[in-house]
């Protein structure tokens, strides 16, 4: 946990799930960050929340106390050939944007992979219309590895994610 600024960064309970949710649904709901055409709910989020271990974090940043984003480091792929990647994800709520909460969120993640969690490779898939999130990732270390054209389709149109990774080199993998 850190703070710094009155900002906190700490892992995520149980009762932090609808504000989790309520962040993301400002993504959906804006239509640029996410595969979702309708707003989700706890509930059928459940199987999401249900992946994040010691290992496989889930964090929110708080501002003076409240919820105010959230970073997930997910499973990459369930082969256990890929136990040492992580997919990566943040979303900060709209009315904190550019405050600096997805700098904090990305550099606090990569001191955790530093420290113990110790990943090889962290992959974060962004949409190509999502010009700050790539400019935030590549700001932090991460680099624009490739990308996948007309992906996915959402509310009747394909969208084309960018793939954006960074290697932990002096990490020792599977530690």
């Amino acid at each position: 946990m850190i703070e710094h600024n009155k900002i906190q960064i700490r892992r995520a309970q149980p009762s932090d799930r609808q504000t989790i949710i309520d962040i993301y649904n400002e993504a959906v709901l804006a239509g640029i960050a996410t595969d979702e055409s309708q707003p989700v709910t706890v509930a059928a989020r459940q199987g999401w929340f249900d992946q994040f271990d010691a290992r496989h974090p889930l964090w929110v940043i708080c501002v003076q106390g409240h919820v105010s984003g959230w970073c997930a480091l997910e499973h990459f792929y369930a082969h256990p050939a890929y136990r040492d990647s992580a997919e990566i994800a943040i979303y900060i709520r709209r009315q904190s944007h550019r405050h600096g909460l997805g700098r904090a969120l990305l550099n606090y993640a990569d001191q955790q992979i530093k420290a113990h969690l110790h990943f090889k490779t962290v992959v974060a898939y962004i949409y190509e219309y999502n010009r700050p999130s790539q400019g935030l990732f590549a700001s932090c270390g991460y680099e624009k590895w490739g990308h996948l054209p007309a992906i996915s389709k959402v509310d009747g149109e394909y969208r084309e994610l960018k793939v954006f990774g960074k290697n932990y080199p002096t990490i020792k993998a599977g530690a």
